[in-house]
C-alpha cells in the first residue's frame, strides 16, 4: 500500500468535512487494491441529516487512488423527497460537506476560487434549482466582483451601529468582516 497516498487521502477526506471516522475503512479499501470503491458517511447539521457516498478510483497506471467526488443526499421532509447532488473533488475549488449542505438548502456560500490561469478570486456560489447538467446535478451560479455586487457598499446603506464605527476606526470593517471586531 502506498502510505503517502493514504495519508494524503485521509487528510483530503478530513478537510473536506467528513472528519476522521472513515480512516480505517479508507485504509482497508486501499489495501484490497480494488479499481474503485465508495465509502459511506452520515452527517448531522442541526436537525438535518446528510448522507454521503465518497467515490474513490485507482489510477490505471500507478498504485495511487484519487478522491474524485461525493454524492450528498439530504432528506427533505417538507417536499417528501430526497435531494441528491454530486460535488466533484479536484486540485482546487472543492465544496466541503458543510458548504454542500448549505448550497442544498438554498443558501449562498462564499469561497475563494482559482481560475484557469491559477489566479485566486472571491465569489458567492448558489445552487440553481431550475437548471441541471447532463448528470442531473443542479448547476452552481457564481457571483463575483465582476458581477457588479459590492457587499461593503450595500451594507453601508443600512444604519448598523457596528458598521458606523468604521468612520472613526478605519480597520474596523476589515475586522468586522473577518469576525474579530469587538464592540
Amino acid at each position: 500500500m502506498n502510505e503517502k497516498n493514504f495519508e494524503y487521502l485521509r487528510d483530503q477526506v478530513k478537510y473536506s468535512g467528513f472528519g476522521e471516522g472513515l480512516e480505517n475503512q479508507l485504509k482497508e479499501n486501499i489495501k484490497r487494491q480494488l479499481p474503485e470503491f465508495t465509502l459511506q458517511h452520515q452527517g448531522t447539521f442541526g436537525k438535518d441529516e446528510v448522507g454521503s457516498a465518497l467515490h474513490f478510483k485507482r489510477s490505471a497506471t500507478t498504485d495511487m487512488y484519487f478522491f474524485n467526488s461525493y454524492t450528498a443526499t439530504m432528506k427533505q421532509e417538507q417536499a417528501g423527497r430526497d435531494l441528491n447532488q454530486t460535488f466533484y473533488i479536484g486540485k482546487d475549488n472543492n465544496i466541503t460537506l458543510k458548504e454542500g449542505y448549505n448550497l442544498m438548502n438554498g443558501r449562498a456560500v462564499n469561497k475563494d476560487l482559482t481560475n484557469k490561469e491559477g489566479k485566486i478570486y472571491n465569489a458567492w456560489l448558489q445552487m440553481d434549482f431550475k437548471q441541471t447538467d447532463s448528470a442531473g446535478n443542479f448547476k452552481l451560479k457564481q457571483f463575483h466582483s465582476n458581477y457588479g455586487f459590492d457587499l461593503e457598499k450595500e451594507v453601508a446603506k443600512h444604519p448598523i451601529k457596528e458598521i458606523q464605527n468604521t468612520r472613526t476606526n478605519p480597520g474596523y470593517w476589515i475586522r468586522f468582516k473577518k469576525g474579530t471586531a469587538k464592540q
